[in-house]
């Protein structure tokens, strides 16, 4: 196994900050992304949240293929249902599918993230199911490289 590579997250480290609910199909050289709900956003910080999701194949040069969700106000628990398509060129084949989930602040134009998470875009290719499930937001260095799906109980 090479070293570093699968480095266990830590429950602590994840806690708090929220789940997401995606799902990410494979059509040709095509991802669809279907953002469906979070729950449980900013944790236990007593104020719901206006929260938006965002999604770029990064690294990214432009920001034209940057997408993203509505706002959905005045929820911890927001449901989007929406889908995106990112057509994949081969240079992006490298590269990582970046989902983050911010919230808007009201009085001020700023919107902070609340975590993230990303998939490798080779790896998704290859995929002979579509992903699906609840995936933990982690926080911004370790969701740029990661995710970590959230485990079901028995």
């Amino acid at each position: 196994a090479p070293s570093g590579g699968r480095r266990r997250i830590s429950r602590a480290r994840v806690k708090g900050k929220g789940q997401l609910k995606l799902s990410i199909e494979v059509r040709g050289r095509t991802l669809v992304l279907h953002v469906m709900e979070a729950k449980g956003l900013m944790g236990s910080e007593c104020r719901a949240c206006d929260s938006y999701v965002k999604m770029s194949i990064v690294p990214d040069a432009d920001w034209k293929c940057r997408q993203k969700t509505k706002t959905v106000p005045d929820s911890k628990n927001p449901v989007f249902h929406e889908h995106f398509v990112f057509p994949v060129q081969e240079e992006d084949e490298q590269k990582r599918l970046l989902v983050t989930v911010w919230n808007r602040e009201r009085n001020s134009r700023q919107s902070e993230l609340i975590g993230c998470m990303s998939f490798g875009v080779k790896s998704l290719l290859s995929l002979d199911k579509e992903i699906s499930g609840w995936y933990y937001l982690l926080g911004e260095d370790l969701g740029r490289t990661k995710h970590l799906k959230v485990a079901m109980r028995r």
